[in-house]
């Protein structure tokens, strides 16, 4: 039997071995010093489990029905929602009842903690956050967006959601929203993932940052005191004991029963298509190898060098302190709470680590622009805005730093990404390409999860 070279610790890679392993191929999984599953995995400190954000899991939308064949899978920032079950049943039969629902986000508007709209997409929170008169104001220009677009989706209507690809968030959010909803709910969150807010993020992939784009009649409706028609229902979940770092560990413990460790080697360097059919694959540590039909999982960067096209891309910085609190000195413990206000530096509080006994471990990212040497005074400032602690109460600081991380969803970095990828059209691989590299800003979490079980199912055939 052929053997199956995997190449990368993406999560899509971690999966396509997973599920060629358990379908009896022999399979050999390559990957560089990174870290196994990227952003998605977790931290270990002393007992500690700590997570690189926030990282819920999205197991069900209210608009899924039923499930498409996998090789029906379009890649993109919701191509996986067509594919939800099938992924609540791979992740159920992964990590077991250890896959629990979390507590409802919330968010933290005008020193209040209220219920979220942000990761919820539920407009119905503006009932509980805006006074009556921010209310009607944008209620009155909801009104106005459907009118001028003579559409109660606006531009998310059939007929010109793509348009969304070419124009920026704060262009479509003014379209769809008008501009008191944007100055309270968009810009104030946007700015403090990226410099330029709004104007530097494509409107179709609002969802790297976690911002919504509702219907100008939801707004509408919301703000109002009318039923509203768009009935929301994504509960959001995490894995009990270390929260969705525990997939990647899962992973790697299920395709150890299967024979299958993961192999270091170097950076994959070159990529290439031979007059056989096979794939030769080069390695920065000097391996070279040839494959029938592998599945390749590198980050961008190392794919499109592989075959000689440049990608660097504009970073998003991302700036994380990690506090340990006693569990005693809680006054709530959220799954998730947004941090609107723009005085405090937080973007948002999340809780799903695990901490010494007896206490809890909060993950609290800041702004991209806080400096370095103060970003454990913001982490504490922005805790005690939240009001999640008893006054006084300690916070023991675990780890802070800042890293450059995802791509920024900006127009510049689609461009250069589309540039490359032409090369590894021309390449002609008889590859499948999986994570980061098969699609700007297709690289979520269940995207990838999808991206691994279609590569298999294609390879098992």
């Amino acid at each position: 039997m052929t053997e199956r070279i995997v190449v990368g610790s993406s999560i899509a890679s971690l999966v396509a071995a997973d599920r060629l392993a358990a379908a009896g191929e022999p399979v050999r999984l390559l990957v560089d010093r990174r870290p196994p599953g990227g952003g998605f995995g977790s931290m270990r400190l002393d007992g500690r489990v700590l997570e690189l954000g926030v990282r819920l899991l999205e197991l069900s939308y209210e608009q899924s029905t039923s499930t498409p064949p996998l090789s029906s899978y379009v890649p993109g920032p919701a191509g996986h929602r067509h594919y939800v079950s099938t992924i609540s049943t791979y992740l159920s039969d992964l990590v077991g009842d250890r896959l629990v629902q979390v507590a409802r986000p919330q968010m933290l508007f005008n020193g209040r903690v209220v219920d979220d709209l942000y990761f919820t997409t539920d407009a119905a929170a503006l009932r509980e956050a805006l006074s009556d008169t921010e209310r009607a104001a944008i209620r009155c220009e909801a009104m106005a967006c459907w009118r001028g677009m003579g559409d109660p989706a606006g531009l998310l209507a059939a007929d010109t959601v793509r348009r969304l690809d070419q124009m920026t968030l704060g262009d479509a959010s003014f379209v769809n929203h008008g501009e008191t909803f944007h100055r309270l709910f968009m810009e104030p969150m946007a700015e403090k993932f990226v410099a330029g807010g709004c104007t530097d993020v494509i409107a179709a992939l609002r969802r790297k940052i976690w911002l919504p784009l509702f219907w100008p009649q939801t707004l509408a409706q919301a703000a109002g005191d009318e039923k509203i028609q768009f009935a929301v229902d994504r509960p959001f979940h995490s894995v009990a004991g270390g929260g969705a770092g525990e997939v990647v560990a899962e992973l790697l413990a299920r395709l150890a029963t299967h024979g299958v460790r993961p192999e270091q080697v170097g950076a994959l360097t070159a990529l290439e298509s031979l007059p056989n059919g096979a794939t030769r694959i080069g390695f920065a540590d000097g391996l070279t190898l040839d494959a029938d039909y592998p599945v390749i999982g590198a980050p961008a960067g190392q794919l499109f060098a592989a075959v000689g096209a440049e990608y660097t891309p504009d970073s998003a910085r991302t700036v994380i302190s990690w506090l340990e609190v006693a569990d005693d000195d809680l006054l709530q413990l959220p799954s998730l709470l947004n941090i609107v206000d723009s005085d405090v530096p937080a973007i948002r509080i999340s809780s799903g680590g695990v901490g010494s006994p007896g206490h809890s471990v909060l993950t609290v990212e800041l702004r991209h622009d806080t400096p370095e040497v103060e970003i454990v005074a913001a982490a504490r400032k922005s805790v005690e805005r939240a009001a999640i602690l008893r006054a006084g109460a300690e916070m023991v600081e675990l780890r802070s730093g800042a890293v450059n991380s995802f791509p920024l969803p900006t127009h510049a970095n689609s461009l250069r990404f589309g540039q490359a990828a032409t090369a590894v059209d021309h390449a002609n691989l008889n590859a499948e390409i999986v994570g980061a590299g098969l699609q700007f800003g297709a690289d979520a979490l269940g995207e990838q999860i999808v991206q691994g079980l279609r590569a298999a199912e294609a390879l098992s055939r």
